[in-house]
């Protein structure tokens, strides 16, 4: 009885535990690796180097696969379920919980964002650089990897997803964020992307603060071609609000795109607005953008109108002291009576 009992409280643990992995807010790491100029993608290093956090000798789409010990070598297999073993165990986030990178390395992968089981995060740790990157010489996806969009987001509404301190370099576009998604991009770069550096569509609300874009829709390849010339980026702009989004740009730096360096389509002024940015050498620096935000969600006044009625109000109060003369008329009259 009691070894029965044992069982079923097992079984019910590793249940438990399947549910917990699959669903819960829980955080898993993405080691590094040693990709870089004329080196293709390796799963096999020694221990310990080549971006290896975990020391086990494994990389890439190895280390995805190797254990059940929330550590990957690839931020889509952080992203997903992450099933392991027989029975599996799921150690991804699933769409739910925060992925960080540990150590720095190249991830030539199309990053995509669901957040369908809860708020999603994606980070690199201070001090490590992650950059998604398009190109890797000799790996046989670079090529078709430039055709598209190096970050997508497509979350529905009631969930927010937060990516922090990741570059994204030689796509279409950098980060694209679709849908009803709610994003937050803090300290994220986006460089030499041809079409947009950071492109905002459909519903989206975006907020971006303290990043940087740079050179979009200029790339010299002779596979894919060169841009601008002979071929025209479309349109080569470093920021885009497009369709019904929304969103602010704060502290943040674009320069050097071909197209605007942060543009409003969505043909309402007040869905976008910026503040405390640099913005330089695109062309043209700001399109249909309020340089300064207005109060609330876009509907409440304009800071102008607010600050007239600020204004307004200490001249209201002012009036009632216009009478102080009359008062000290009527004193100095004793005064002229005694002469």
């Amino acid at each position: 009885m009691k070894r029965f009992t044992a069982l079923v409280v097992g079984v019910a643990s590793a249940a438990a535990l399947l549910v917990s992995s699959a669903f819960a807010n829980h955080p898993v790491l993405v080691e590094g690796n040693c990709l870089g100029t004329g080196t293709a993608q390796r799963t096999a290093v020694p221990p310990g180097t080549c971006g290896d956090y975990d020391g086990d000798g494994r990389i890439g789409s190895a280390e995805d696969t190797d254990e059940a010990d929330r550590v990957f070598g690839t931020i889509n297999a952080a992203l997903g379920p992450g099933n392991i073993g027989s029975p599996a165990v799921s150690t991804g986030v699933n769409q739910n919980g925060s992925v960080t990178i540990v150590a720095s390395g190249v991830f030539p992968e199309v990053v995509t964002i669901t957040a369908a089981n809860g708020n999603v995060t994606l980070q690199a740790a201070p001090g490590v650089e992650a950059n998604i990157d398009a190109v890797v010489q000799g790996d046989a996806g670079t090529t078709p990897r430039q055709s598209q969009p190096g970050i997508i987001v497509n979350a529905p509404a009631n969930r927010y997803v937060v990516v922090r301190n990741i570059t994204s370099r030689n796509w279409t576009s950098g980060i694209q964020v679709l849908g009803n998604s709610r994003v937050a991009l803090e300290s994220v770069r986006a460089e030499n992307n041809v079409n947009y550096g950071i492109e905002i569509a459909d519903n989206a609300r975006v907020t971006i603060a303290k990043s940087e874009v740079h050179g979009t829709g200029f790339r010299t390849n002779p596979v894919t071609g060169n841009f601008p010339t002979p071929n025209v980026p479309s349109p080569g702009k470093g920021i885009e609000f497009d369709d019904s989004s929304s969103g602010t740009v704060f502290l943040t730096t674009v320069s050097g795109s071909f197209g605007a360096g942060i543009s409003n389509m969505t043909g309402r002024r007040f869905n976008v607005c910026v503040s405390n940015v640099n913005v330089f050498d695109n062309s043209p620096n700001f399109e249909s953008v309020l340089t300064t935000c207005p109060n609330g969600s876009g509907t409440g006044p304009t800071p102008q109108s607010s600050a007239k009625k600020a204004n307004a109000k200490p001249s209201a109060k002012k009036a009632p002291a216009k009478k102080a003369p009359a008062k000290k008329t009527s004193r100095k009259a004793p005064s002229k009576r005694g002469k």
